[in-house]
């Protein structure tokens, strides 16, 4: 993020405005996270790093609630799995 903080938003990559996001994200301390699909964009590298900042939050008793397609391989958490409800559930919203 440092070789990135004077470029305004509006001109980073999707892989930069997703880790800019999550470094918002580990600068204020909320204890509720609700996050939508947050390795998207990321590399390998940023996954892991958002991984173990996650992993951070959870130990100090914080919640994160998370959309995504990436097993992220965190202790302690629960997976609710909403792949097997199929078209029938997407087409009732």
């Amino acid at each position: 993020i440092a070789g990135i903080a004077d470029i305004p938003a509006r001109f980073l990559s999707a892989g930069q405005r997703r880790r800019l996001s999550l470094a918002r994200l580990a600068a204020i301390a909320r204890p509720v996270w609700l996050l939508d699909e947050p390795t998207v964009a990321l590399d390998q590298d940023a996954i892991g790093r958002f991984a173990e900042l996650t992993a951070d939050h959870l130990a100090r008793g914080g919640i994160a609630i998370a959309a995504t397609h990436t097993e992220l391989g965190l202790a302690h958490t629960r997976i609710l799995d909403f792949t097997e409800l199929g078209s029938p559930c997407a087409a009732s919203f």
